[in-house]
């Protein structure tokens, strides 16, 4: 059972976060009675109605219902940060008396009784924790699974298969921003990069790197780092127990033979005293062979065998918005990613220019935050114009009020690609013809963590259209 015996009522403020949304699933699961409040009716949120929880999609006191109102002392409220700090609920609940946690501590509090696999990184910790989420279910280790996104093969960012009393294993990812990792203590650690992200957090890359190294420190048992995050982070001076580094071909596990195609990936796994030949990965991207070398390795210590490893990886499709095939016609392709940040979209274009070297890249780029705009808009540019053509929509504020003169006209101006447009979603839908006079084949990305995923659809219809294609 989870540790909330005092409370049948449980109010999740942003419950159609990705990491919110497994927590109110699992809290529904064992018996409690789970409201919540969102600012939209996305697809998680509808998914979480039909699964029985009722959510508001006002931020107003009429949200908060009035079974809630009555017993606050048998309420618990749950909050992400990204919710305003002047959010009327949210002060509610505050001025009210309830008890009020931050999904970090709560997720803190429900991993005391496992063994817990944390994955950190500022990219590829989704996939690398989907990865061991996926091997473990796969070989019927007891576990339970928190995934920052949402499992193709499952449809959910939760996964278990067992009763929580039965559980041994719990994976978990663990986010650097506003330093919710540091309320985990994991008896496994990964650390898949650590790049400057979130100057929101971490005003300066010294307190960024602090706060790894603080999560490194609290880690019980193994220890696993990319290789150049391990000498970015000075791991040899600050922690004093072994550890292992990974990486495609530097580091004490790396990947041999590798081969790439566009809709998988094989290599061999060369790891200390432990080889796995002709791993068949059935998902494109270099990073994706790095994110599996991790997996991989935190499974073995944890004893599952190279057959079961071997099988699970084979058949292991990934998460969606992260290389994402929409369309695949003769004349172009379409692709979803989630990339936010300027190293994963050029790990992504460039993965991209390696499998199709013949064809045209147009790049549709949202960028999210306008802290992160402010920070990183001349390296965002840089990777930007490794395509052809990009299109830039207006910056996704999420959790952020404005910044004063940043926009995406600073992204834009910094761009050197062939062809540029500074486009709002309407406009992109008629910028888009442009492609179809193009002789190459076309490979068309939609990029960024907003809510671009939401137009991917009125995008794909858009592209048969100007392309000819009515299927």
């Amino acid at each position: 059972m989870l540790p909330f015996n005092d409370y049948a009522f449980i109010y999740f403020i942003g419950i159609g976060g990705i990491g919110m949304s497994a927590l109110a699933q699992l809290c529904a699961k064992q018996g409690y009675q789970v409201f919540g409040y969102d600012q939209y009716p996305s697809a998680v949120v509808l998914q979480l109605e039909r699964e029985g929880i009722t959510i508001y999609c006002n931020d107003t006191l009429t949200a908060i219902p009035e079974v809630i109102c009555n017993q606050p002392n048998q309420t618990l409220v749950i909050y992400t940060p990204a919710i305003p700090t002047d959010s009327p609920i949210l002060n509610y609940f505050k001025g009210a008396g309830y008890k009020i946690q931050s999904r970090a501590e709560v997720l803190g509090i429900i991993s005391k009784p496992f063994a817990t696999i944390a994955v950190a990184g500022t990219h590829g910790k989704t996939t690398t924790s989907a990865m061991i989420a996926h091997i473990l279910y796969q070989s019927d280790l007891p576990m339970v699974a928190f995934v920052g996104g949402m499992m193709r093969l499952y449809d959910t960012n939760l996964l278990y298969n067992r009763s929580l009393e039965d559980v041994e294993l719990m994976v978990a990812e663990a986010d650097e921003f506003n330093r919710s990792f540091l309320h985990l203590q994991p008896t496994f650690s990964i650390v898949t990069a650590a790049d400057a992200d979130h100057p929101e957090t971490y005003t300066t890359t010294a307190l960024m790197e602090d706060g790894f190294i603080e999560f490194i420190q609290k880690n019980q048992k193994n220890l696993l780092i990319q290789h150049r995050a391990a000498d970015q982070l000075k791991v040899c001076n600050h922690y004093d127990k072994p550890f292992l580094t990974y990486g495609l071909d530097q580091g004490d596990v790396v990947a041999g033979n590798v081969a790439i195609a566009p809709h998988q990936s094989t290599f061999d796994y060369l790891g200390p005293g432990t080889t796995i030949s002709n791993v068949v990965l059935p998902i494109a991207g270099l990073y994706n062979i790095e994110n599996a070398l991790a997996a991989i390795t935190i499974c073995l210590t944890l004893g599952i065998t190279e057959t079961q490893i071997r099988t699970a990886i084979a058949n292991f499709p990934g998460i969606k918005r992260r290389f994402s095939f929409v369309c695949n016609h003769e004349q172009y392709l379409f692709i979803d990613d989630y990339a936010h940040h300027p190293v994963e979209i050029s790990a992504l274009l460039s993965s991209v220019k390696k499998l199709y070297p013949n064809s045209a890249i147009t790049a549709i780029f949202q960028p999210h935050l306008f802290s992160r705009t402010q920070a990183f808009y001349k390296t965002f540019a840089t990777s930007l114009s490794l395509a052809d053509q990009v299109f830039i929509l207006p910056i996704y504020p999420a959790r952020e009020v404005p910044i004063p003169a940043v926009t995406a006209q600073l992204i834009f101006d910094e761009l050197t690609c062939k062809r540029k447009a500074l486009v709002t979603m309407d406009g992109l839908l008629t910028e888009l013809t442009v492609c179809a006079t193009i002789q190459a084949h076309q490979i068309i990305l939609t990029i960024g963590a907003g809510d671009i995923g939401q137009a991917v659809s009125a995008i794909a219809t858009t592209l048969q259209q100007i392309f000819g294609y009515t299927h």
